[in-house]
C-alpha cells in the first residue's frame, strides 16, 4: 500500500470515528462517560498518529520538491495543522469527564467546531495534498 493510500485510509477512519462523535454530542444529554471515553480516545490515538506519519512521511518529501508551489503549498498546509493540533490538544485537556458533566452545551458546541475543522482539513488535504504526493510517485 501507498504511504497516500494508508494517509487516505486514516482520513477515512477519522471521518468515521468524528461521525461517532457527532451523533453522541447531537444528544440533549451527555452518554455513558465510558462511551464518550472511548470515542474520544480512539479518535485521539488514531489523529496522533496520523499527523505524526505526515510529520515524518508526508512532509519532509513535499518540502524536498523541486517545484516551489508544492513546497510552499506544503509549508502552508504543515503550518495549519499545527494550529489545528494544538486547538485539538488544548480541547481535550480543557474537557475532561468532570467539566463535559458540568457544561454539556458547551462541550458539545466546541467539539461541533473542532469536528468541522477537522473534516474541513481532511477534505482539503485529500483534494489538494495528497495528489501533490502522488503525482511525485509517478515522477519517480
Amino acid at each position: 500500500m501507498s504511504d497516500v493510500a494508508k494517509l487516505r485510509g486514516e482520513h477515512a477512519a477519522l471521518v468515521e470515528i468524528a461521525t461517532r462523535l457527532s451523533a453522541l454530542i447531537a444528544e440533549p444529554q451527555p452518554p455513558a462517560a465510558a462511551e464518550l471515553f472511548t470515542v474520544r480516545n480512539e479518535l485521539s490515538s488514531l489523529l496522533i498518529a496520523h499527523l505524526k506519519a505526515e510529520d515524518w512521511v508526508l512532509y519532509p518529501r513535499l518540502f524536498a520538491s523541486p517545484d516551489p508551489a508544492v513546497e510552499q503549498t506544503a509549508r502552508a498546509f504543515s503550518d495549519e495543522m499545527g494550529d489545528l493540533a494544538q486547538a485539538y490538544g488544548a480541547h481535550t485537556h480543557k474537557w475532561t469527564a468532570t467539566s463535559i458533566a458540568a457544561d454539556w452545551s458547551g462541550y458539545c458546541e466546541e467539539t461541533a467546531a473542532i469536528l468541522d475543522a477537522l473534516s474541513n482539513r481532511i477534505v482539503r488535504e485529500n483534494r489538494e495534498l495528497y495528489p501533490l504526493l502522488e503525482a511525485m510517485d509517478k515522477v519517480a
